[in-house]
């Protein structure tokens, strides 16, 4: 994949990798360019930087592209919009880099949280795709009792620590046709806080206390930005634990 990208402001950190003001931009239009990306976000703040995700081969758009900001509070403006029209087609802006949750959340782990998985995924479909970073000990979709179907999110366990470390650097990958996110799990006692704890013993759990768990409350607007994105998260559901963390 390659980007086709907007013209840059100077004045880019020295840590591009790791940006606070970048933004990933899914559900974009097939005709939507960097200038109209960036003639849409301006208005929240200066952009540094825009591109488009191509298709090196057929040079079409993915779908998906990057928008970074100067100063990172255009990004809480961009997260506290309950909704963004680009093109005829609502576009789904997420933090590119999530911002450091609990001081208590694990650094180092074998396992980690994929969501965002399209409900055609299977769990060979992701084994196949991250066993290119190294050795899968074991990998897990989260089923609804219901319908019987994945709830689009699940768990991928490798055999060394430091693969999670390359893999959740990356963060968002493509599966399927689809930008899937990559977060380290974290234990039970980050997952259930004071007062929650007490029902991790093979009880089932909100959504709110797996999101804490993942970091993901910790993120600005984190409801509406990612109720959207993960189809697998309405608010009333809750989900059996998948056994002890790494």
């Amino acid at each position: 994949m390659e980007g086709d990208r907007g013209q840059s402001a100077p004045g880019s950190p020295n840590d591009p990798h790791q940006d606070p003001g970048k933004m990933f931009i899914g559900g974009l239009s097939w005709q939507t360019s960097p200038d109209s990306l960036r003639d849409y976000f301006c208005k929240f703040g200066e952009i540094r930087e825009c591109m488009v995700m191509r298709d090196p081969t057929t040079k079409r758009s993915r779908g998906f592209g990057f928008v970074t900001f100067s100063d990172v509070t255009s990004v809480d403006k961009v997260l506290a919009q309950r909704q963004h029209h680009l093109d005829s087609k609502v576009i789904d802006p997420k933090v590119a880099f999530p911002r450091r949750a609990q001081p208590k959340m694990v650094t180092r782990t074998k396992k980690m949280f994929v969501g965002g998985l399209s409900s055609s995924t299977v769990i060979e479909d992701v084994k196949v795709y991250f066993e290119q970073f190294g050795k899968v000990e074991d990998a897990m979709l989260m089923f609804d009792k219901t319908t019987n179907r994945h709830r689009g999110f699940g768990f991928v366990t490798f055999e060394i620590e430091d693969v999670v470390e390359k893999v959740c650097e990356i963060h968002f990958h493509e599966i399927n046709n689809k930008m899937v996110e990559c977060k380290k799990a974290q234990p039970k006692e980050v997952m259930f806080p004071t007062g929650v704890r007490g029902r991790a013993c093979g009880l089932p759990y909100t959504v709110d206390a797996f999101m804490l768990g993942m970091g993901m409350l910790s993120y600005p607007n984190i409801v509406t930005t990612y109720g959207r994105g993960y189809t697998g998260f309405p608010p009333s559901y809750s989900y059996e634990i998948p056994g002890e963390f790494s």
